[in-house]
C-alpha cells in the first residue's frame, strides 16, 4: 500500500473540516432565512387581524352574520397576496364559506403552518367579538413566495459549496506544499549528514516558528551525536594505546626468553614480567567493561538506607597499611552517629576506594588524607581531602575525562586514567556529581552529596 504524504493528509483533513463547516453554515443560513420570512408573514397576518377588528369595531352596527361576512369580505378584497379569511362561531361551525373557499382545520396555537391541497399556508388565529358573539378569526397566507426564495437560496448553496470546497482544497494543498517545503529541505540536509561529516549543521530559518525549533533541535541532536562519536573514537584510540604497550612488552619478553636456552631463574623472571603486564591488562579490560556498561544503560543501582560512616571505616581499614608504608597520615572525621543516605552500598564503596586510592597516589610522604561523611541540610556529604601537589586550574575541568592524565601534578604512578571517570559515573547513577576543589600546592578536595535517608 502506497503511503499518503502528509500534505495530502493535511489537505484531506482541511477539506473535511471545511465541508462540515460549510454545511453547518449553509443549513444555519437557510434555516435563519426561512424563520425570518415566516416571522414577517406572522407579523403581517397579526396586523391584518388587528386592522379587521378595528374596522368592525368602527361599524355602527352589525345586523346579522351575512352583514358581518360582507364586511369581512370587503376588507379581504384589499389583500393582493392571496390571504384567506375564515370565521367560525363558538361551536366551531364554519360561517359563510363559499363552495370554492379553502377550509382550514381548527388550530390551538396562534401561529401554525398547514399544508392543504399541496400548498403550504401560514395561519394566525385570534378571537373576534362582534354583535354579542365571539368568533374565531383565522387568517391564512400562502407560503409560495417564501418557499420559492428558500428554494433558490438552497440551490445557490448547493452550487457554491462544492465550488468553494474545491477551490479551498486546491489552495490548502498549495499552502501545505509551500509550508512543508522547508521540511523537505531539512530532510535532504539531514540525509546528507553521515558519520564522516557530523560537523555539518542544518541551516536554521529565523522565523520563530516550529520549523526554527525543529532545525535547532536537529542541530542539538547532531551536536550530541558528534560529541558521542568523538568520545567513542577517543575512547577507542586511548584504549588501543593503553593495550598496545603491555601487549608489546609481553611479546618482547616472550621473544627474548625463546631466543636461546636460559636458566630456570631467567624464565621465572620473564614469566613474572608477563604476569605483571597481564594483570595490568586485566585491570584495564575490567575498567573498559565498566565504562561500556555505564555508556550503554548506566549502572543498575539498588538504593537503600546506607550508613556511609560504616563504609568510610571499612575503606580506611583497607588502606591503612598502604598509608603507613608511604608515610601518609590517614584520618577520618565523623560525628559518631550513623550518616544514613539513599545509596547503593557496594557502588559507594567502590567510589570511595577510587577517591582514596587517587588521594594516596598523589600525596607525598608526610602528607595527610582525610575522609569524612556527615549530614548537611537533608543530605549526606562524603568527602576525601589530601595535602598533595594539587591540580592546575586549566586541568580541573578534565580530571573526570577518560584516560586523562596530562596534569603534571597527577600524572605519576600507575593507572589508566579511568578511575575518576568510573567514580563520576557511579555518582551520576545516584543523581548527583562529584565536585573537586584544588589549586597547585594546596591539595585537592573531592566531595559528593547524597540524598539523606
Amino acid at each position: 500500500m502506497t503511503p499518503v504524504s502528509i500534505r495530502l493528509r493535511l489537505t484531506a483533513w482541511y477539506a473535511g473540516v471545511l465541508l462540515v463547516s460549510l454545511l453547518l453554515f449553509g443549513f444555519g443560513m437557510w434555516f435563519a432565512l426561512y424563520q425570518r420570512l415566516v416571522a414577517g408573514i406572522d407579523t403581517r397576518l397579526d396586523q391584518r387581524a388587528q386592522g379587521l377588528k378595528i374596522t368592525l369595531t368602527g361599524e355602527n352596527e352589525i345586523k346579522d352574520r351575512q352583514h358581518l361576512w360582507r364586511e369581512i369580505r370587503e376588507f379581504g378584497e384589499g389583500f393582493a397576496d392571496g390571504t384567506v379569511i375564515q370565521l367560525r362561531d363558538s361551536t366551531g361551525g364554519l360561517l359563510l364559506a363559499t363552495p370554492d373557499q379553502i377550509v382550514f382545520p381548527r388550530s390551538g396555537s396562534p401561529h401554525k403552518t398547514v399544508e392543504i391541497g399541496g400548498r403550504r399556508f401560514r395561519t394566525t388565529v385570534s378571537p373576534l367579538a362582534c354583535g354579542g358573539e365571539t368568533f374565531e378569526l383565522l387568517l391564512a397566507s400562502p407560503l409560495d413566495e417564501v418557499l420559492a426564495v428558500t428554494r433558490v437560496f438552497r440551490y445557490l448553496l448547493l452550487g457554491l459549496i462544492p465550488a468553494v470546497l474545491v477551490l479551498a482544497s486546491l489552495g490548502g494543498y498549495w499552502l501545505s506544499r509551500r509550508a512543508l517545503r522547508p521540511v523537505d529541505q531539512i530532510t535532504a540536509a539531514a540525509r546528507s549528514i553521515s558519520v564522516q561529516n557530523l560537523s555539518q549543521r542544518i541551516s536554521v530559518p529565523r522565523t520563530g516558528d516550529e520549523l526554527q525549533r525543529m532545525s535547532e533541535t536537529w542541530n542539538e541532536v547532531l551536536e550530541r551525536l558528534e560529541s558521542s562519536v568523538r568520545r567513542i573514537r577517543q575512547f577507542t584510540a586511548d584504549a588501543s594505546h593503553e593495550l598496545r604497550t603491555p601487549i608489546a612488552l609481553i611479546r618482547a619478553t616472550a621473544e627474548l626468553a625463546l631466543r636461546r636456552e636460559r636458566a630456570p631463574e631467567e624464565y621465572r623472571n620473564s614469566l613474572r614480567s608477563i604476569e605483571s603486564e597481564a594483570e595490568q591488562m586485566t585491570a584495564l579490560t575490567e575498567s573498559l567493561l565498566v565504562m561500556a556498561r555505564a555508556d550503554s544503560n548506566g549502572f543498575q543501582m539498588t538504593l537503600a538506607p546506607t550508613d556511609l560512616n560504616a563504609i568510610v571505616s571499612h575503606v580506611i581499614g583497607q588502606h591503612q597499611a598502604l598509608a603507613d608504608e608511604k608515610g601518609i597520615q590517614l584520618k577520618t572525621e565523623s560525628s559518631g552517629l550513623p550518616a544514613l543516605a539513599h545509596a547503593d552500598g557496594p557502588a559507594i564503596h567502590r567510589l570511595l576506594l577510587i577517591l582514596l586510592d587517587n588521594a594516596l597516589k598523589h600525596t607525598p610522604s608526610g602528607g595527610t588524607v582525610t575522609v569524612a561523611a556527615h549530614k548537611s541540610d537533608g543530605s549526606v556529604l562524603l568527602s576525601v581531602a589530601d595535602t598533595g601537589e594539587g591540580i592546575a586550574p586549566d586541568a580541573l575541568p578534565h580530571v573526570f575525562e577518560r584516560f586523562y592524565r596530562s596534569d603534571p601534578a597527577r600524572a605519576g604512578g600507575s593507572g589508566f586514567g579511568l578511575g575518576l571517570s568510573i567514580a563520576q559515573a557511579i555518582a551520576q547513577a545516584h543523581g548527583t556529581r562529584i565536585r573537586v576543589q584544588s589549586s597547585l600546592g594546596a591539595g585537592a578536595l573531592f566531595t559528593v552529596s547524597l540524598k539523606g535517608a
